[in-house]
């Protein structure tokens, strides 16, 4: 019988699935429901070293002697600093000692409580990783605990061996042992320290086993050289890719999917989803599409990470794989015969994705970001402002050649503007920044310096507020939404731009609009050009509800 603590069965089952077996325990009542359960697993061999300082060297001598990664488990409180010489020895050594710490639950350290002190990463930089496990109440703690364990271990052997800890918040009671069985629980493998084509993990034979395979190509830079093999990937082993802008991918065969997925059924959805899944590249933009795929039956999620960097954006990742993009594509579509695939699910995809179309919208900022991205010049680089300008670029295509940029690494309202003069200031090309209100306004200090570019064209969709607040359900019948959230206001960037040597011009409507448009984008302009836009937040918010509703309608 096992522990009933989930993060304890958590632990012990993805310990035994990374062959982690040797176990090395010191006593004492908060690691008893981890003591027992080691202790009652006939796979496991258990040592019992009441010194923790010792039980850590001794463990240092396990792995010497084996090879292979050792546990060490403590009890919560000082018992986690006796073990800090062997931690550090094991760093300078490269030894793969796992330190499992038995810990009260956060809201007590500090509170005079028996045995609490922080021991959240004690160790500091002396670990190759140190997590802390929650006390699982839900399903997404039970996620969150799988990942973090499965983190751990996989960083005891991440580009330098070496030790890792896991802290484990347990609350009482501590001593119900009545779980008979551990769970299924899934396992996330990691390829060698650098994936080389010689590597045996079959995953050109697992991913031809596959019907149903997808590529999620998430935000790269302009030239990375991966049109030509993902359209490869595509056309002869039928996978689906799907790309945003932020991508600077090529294809647009599936670029409707936000819109596919916004008017699927639930069982089209189950139709859509895939079962093999490879993830490429850095941040998606579509909440929609990680929503789809976290709720997807995903058999395997085969992550590339150049790094080793454990990542689980869909919360399904089975395999990270070391290496570069390319490499690992090619590895797995070179010298093979893909006469026998099927391309069902691949034509699923490209037959619901062409019923849909770019946004025919009135007067708003929706209608503003369409006719200034089917205006921009071939080879142009476009800055995206997060939040309502990111997303609403989504919704149309670009011009060949554009190289597409936004800063989605935290997806904050700040720097926007400043990375497009600095970016701007340093090609020779036509940079244009499309941005909302209080993006600009917040990074108003981006323009003053004394590196604008001639070359730099701003367009600000100014709907006197964050417009994107507006259109979450729920958040749109807050009372304070207008003061508070959407921060509503009547200022105009005019004196500003004009200051900062800045052509300036405005718009009203669409009349007024599709005439600036043009002076904005004219190439022999020799000063930087804004062009403010003015638009409704209630305009706004109705065109993209009509936009969503007409394409749900054409589906029918």
């Amino acid at each position: 019988m096992y522990s009933d603590k989930k993060s304890v069965l958590e632990l012990v089952a993805l310990l035994k699935a990374h062959d982690i077996t040797q176990v090395v325990l010191s006593p004492g009542s908060r690691n008893s429901p981890l003591i027992h359960s080691f202790a009652n697993d006939a796979d496991f061999t258990c040592y019992s070293i009441v010194d923790e300082r010792s039980a850590g060297f001794f463990a240092l001598g396990i792995i010497q002697a084996t090879g292979k990664p050792t546990a060490v488990c403590c009890t919560s409180g000082t018992a986690t600093l006796n073990l800090a010489p062997a931690v550090a020895e094991a760093y300078y050594q490269e030894l793969p000692l796992l330190v499992l710490s038995a810990d009260r639950p956060q809201e007590w350290i500090g509170q005079m409580d028996g045995q609490t002190i922080p021991q959240i990463a004690v160790f500091g930089k002396l670990v190759n990783c140190s997590v802390q496990l929650p006390v699982v109440r839900n399903s997404s703690d039970l996620w969150y605990c799988n990942r973090l364990i499965n983190e751990a271990i996989l960083n005891l052997d991440n580009r330098r061996k070496g030790p890792s800890h896991i802290n484990i918040q347990l609350e009482e009671p501590l001593f119900n042992f009545n779980v008979e069985s551990l769970p299924d629980t899934r396992v996330i493998r990691k390829s060698s320290q650098e994936f080389k084509i010689s590597d045996q993990d079959n995953y050109r034979e697992r991913f031809l086993s596959f019907d149903k395979k997808m590529i999620i190509v998430g935000q790269l830079p302009p030239d990375n050289n991966l049109s030509g093999i993902l359209n490869e990937l595509s056309s002869e082993y039928n996978v689906v890719v799907l790309s945003d802008h932020l991508s600077n991918i090529s294809d647009r065969e599936n670029r409707a999917y936000e819109v596919l997925l916004r008017t699927s059924t639930e069982q089209e959805m189950l139709d859509l989803s895939p079962e093999l899944l490879i993830t490429i590249g850095g941040h998606t933009v579509s909440k929609r599409l990680k929503n789809f795929i976290r709720k997807a039956k995903v058999i395997e999620h085969w992550h590339i990470s150049p790094s080793g960097e454990v990542i689980d954006t869909y919360m399904s990742v089975t395999d990270v794989i070391t290496s570069d993009n390319e490499t690992f594509l090619r590895h797995i579509s070179g010298g093979t015969d893909a006469s026998s695939i099927s391309p069902a699910y691949k034509n699923l995809w490209k037959d619901r994705c062409s019923v849909f179309s770019e946004p025919d919208a009135e007067y708003s900022d929706l209608y503003a970001t369409g006719l200034l991205l089917n205006s921009l010049p071939e080879n142009v680089s476009l800055q995206l402002a997060n939040s309502h300008s990111v997303y609403l670029a989504q919704l149309f295509n670009l011009p060949a050649g554009t190289k597409c940029f936004s800063n989605r690494g935290t997806n904050g309202i700040e720097g926007s503007l400043s990375t497009a003069v600095g970016y701007s200031a340093a090609v020779n090309s036509m940079t244009v920044l499309l941005t909302g209100d209080l993006s600009f306004f917040y990074d108003i200090n981006g323009i003053w310096n004394r590196y604008i570019s001639p070359n730099l064209r701003i367009m600000i969709n100014n709907n006197g507020g964050g417009g994107i607040f507006d259109t979450l359900p729920g958040l749109n019948n807050s009372e304070a939404l207008n003061d508070y959230i959407t921060a509503a206001h009547n200022t105009s960037v005019k004196s500003w731009a004009e200051q900062q040597g800045f052509i300036y011009l405005s718009a009203n409507n669409s009349d007024e609009l599709q005439k600036q448009i043009l002076k904005l984008l004219a190439p022999e302009s020799k000063s930087p050009v804004i062009l403010e836009v003015f638009t409704t937040i209630e305009k706004n918010s109705l065109e993209i509800k009509s936009y969503y509703q007409q394409q749900e309608n054409s589906k029918l």
